[in-house]
């Protein structure tokens, strides 16, 4: 899992332009690093015993590498494993990240090495890695030929996944229950992503493509939508097919969300309908005559105003969900995502795009990092905002990136090459949050902060 304080990621941005974080992922360029270079750290090889540095081992981090990161998860439906990173020192000539199954990681514990001596990750995976266990780790680099101290210590919980079907969208209902679904009917649960497995919680009511996935409190329910005006209501466990056949058109369903006393669900073919208080009765709404024949990707609303985004850069905007604003002039790659952060509207996109607006009328373009990367999913808040919310933004190539707005954002290795389509954030109580990510093939995939 990520492990790093909300200040800590402003620091963290800091050190990625004065260490040239994201050019070095590739040691060459600034494109995302594919799975077969991340592989390239480890095959899960470790060993046991010191190696022999003079790092300290009692808790002085001064000098030590920063930005220490864990990914955890399946990233491709065949095992599990941590994705250990960490911000570059331009000045240090090796790595070795030491781990253990208990809190309390000293230079006497087992040793994973990446390949590559300048690298900035490792990929711990193999019979080392079991899923629903708890990984320690602590970095250190080695500089004009001396250990550093050993980096604050990070977590990792990995869990398997048990589809091998592309996941589309995960929402999470604020105590207890994690929901994410995906293509051929998928709905799959766990109480956390994380200790506990991941479990077929699919409904034969509903064998289509389920593209979006929400939680609410007002009804205490999950909502999801899907192909074929696909409509479900439930707990996380038992499911109700909502009946939609009053729509004169039946429309693949791309994502929903809660107004705060009802439903909006976006489609293709310009397809925006809106609900009853509980999402058992639906109608549709007209979008207008110039979007007839656009697929709408994804809805957000800061509570005062919705923003409907979807293909060749069409946004639209409504204050009612009734009457809609067509927005010119954002370009022509398609939008895929949004949300809204308690402060600014966030659009995640193909070709690299990022847009934020603090009206949903006013758009100011980003550049996150990133080359030749089609952003899938932005990170949702189902359960509420947190005190201080870290915007991520997931896609192509296994790409995660944090702070996308801040020119350029951080990137974190992921340890896949599999597309990322979905991503919610878990609050953890009095324990640290997290982020839940999915994708094809089954991946999930979890990031905390601590």
């Amino acid at each position: 899992m990520l492990k790093l304080s909300h200040s800590e990621l402003s620091r963290l941005l800091l050190l990625a332009c004065s260490f040239c974080l994201l050019a070095s992922c590739s040691d060459s360029s600034d494109t995302p690093v594919p799975a077969d270079v991340v592989d390239d750290g480890s095959d899960g090889g470790s060993d046991d015993g010191s190696s022999g540095g003079s790092g300290d081992d009692a808790g002085d981090t001064s000098g030590a590498p920063q930005g220490v990161l864990v990914v955890s998860g399946d990233g491709d439906s065949t095992e599990v494993q941590n994705t250990i990173s960490w911000s570059l020192n331009p000045d240090a000539t090796d790595y070795t990240v030491y781990w253990d199954n208990a809190p309390g990681v000293t230079e006497d514990s087992s040793v994973v090495v990446p390949a590559v001596d300048t690298t900035r990750y490792v990929v711990h995976s193999d019979a080392d890695v079991v899923a629903g266990s708890d990984y320690y780790y602590r970095v250190q680099a080695t500089v004009a030929d001396a250990a550093t101290p050993l980096s604050d210590e990070v977590s990792g919980v990995p869990q398997l996944s048990i589809t091998a079907n592309q996941l589309n969208d995960v929402a999470w209902n604020g105590v207890d229950t994690l929901v994410a679904v995906g293509d051929r009917g998928v709905i799959i649960a766990s109480p956390n992503g994380t200790a506990d497995p991941w479990m077929n919680v699919a409904t034969a009511d509903a064998p289509q493509q389920l593209t979006g996935v929400t939680w609410e409190s007002v009804n205490s329910q999950f909502l999801v939508v899907g192909a074929g005006n696909t409509v479900l209501t439930g707990d996380g466990a038992n499911w109700a097919r909502q009946d939609l056949s009053n729509l004169a058109v039946s429309s693949n369903l791309q994502d929903v969300t809660w107004l705060g006393d009802r439903y909006i669900a976006v489609g293709n073919n310009g397809a925006i309908i809106t609900s009853n208080a509980d999402g058992t009765s639906w109608v549709a709404q007209d979008a207008g005559p110039d979007v007839g024949n656009t697929s709408f990707n994804a809805v957000e609303t800061n509570g005062d105003r919705i923003v409907v985004i979807g293909g060749n850069g069409t946004v639209l905007s409504s204050v009612d969900a009734v009457t809609w604003e067509l927005q010119p002039g954002l370009g022509n790659n398609n939008l895929n995502d949004i949300t809204w952060d308690g402060s600014q509207y966030l659009i995640a996109g193909s070709n690299d795009t990022v847009l934020t607006s603090v009206d949903g009328l006013t758009w100011t373009a980003h550049i996150p990092g990133t080359s030749d990367i089609n952003f899938v999913a932005v990170t949702q808040w189902d359960d509420g905002l947190p005190a201080t919310p870290v915007i991520g933004i997931v896609g192509s190539s296994g790409t995660l990136v944090l702070g996308p707005e801040n020119d350029p954002g951080v990137f974190v290795p992921t340890g896949t090459n599999e597309q990322l389509g979905g991503m919610t954030w878990v609050d953890g109580g009095d324990a640290p949050g997290y982020f839940v990510i999915v994708g094809n093939d089954g991946t999930v995939l979890t990031a905390r902060y601590e």
